[in-house]
């Protein structure tokens, strides 16, 4: 009888840990701290079910290495990765399944400026 009441909490444990928002790192990016920086362009959308969030930098080193800090520390939670660089820019981004949808984060970096983004339905935001 302990043994099924043990399991039982185990079981209960894992479905509300699984359950649990995301709460990434770069999310953290969206509350309004660049709401006044004129080198950063920010974009927050929601239709059909899919949320959407952008930030377009332009020179602004500062806040592209706060982005990059905020996807390292996103990465280990990631079901896939990919980076590639070349030709005067730099690609990075990252898919992570959160209540079985994925949100996918990505950084575009040229020329000293950056395109970053967050995008996935709502359910996986919760």
């Amino acid at each position: 009888m302990k043994q099924l009441l043990v399991i039982f909490i185990l079981v209960l444990t894992s479905i509300s840990a699984m359950a649990k928002p995301p709460h990434l790192a770069v999310e953290q990016l969206f509350d309004g701290r660049y709401n006044k920086e004129r080198t950063v362009r920010t974009s927050i959308s929601r239709a059909d079910g899919t949320y959407y969030r952008s930030l377009h930098i332009t020179n602004n080193p500062g806040i592209i290495k706060v982005i990059e800090s905020a996807l390292r520390k996103d990465s280990p939670r990631a079901a896939k990765s990919f980076e590639q660089e070349g030709e005067g820019g730099r690609y990075t981004s990252l898919k992570i399944i959160n209540n079985g949808e994925t949100i996918d984060i990505g950084l575009q970096q040229y020329n000293g400026n950056a395109f970053f983004f967050i995008k996935g339905k709502e359910k996986a935001f919760k």
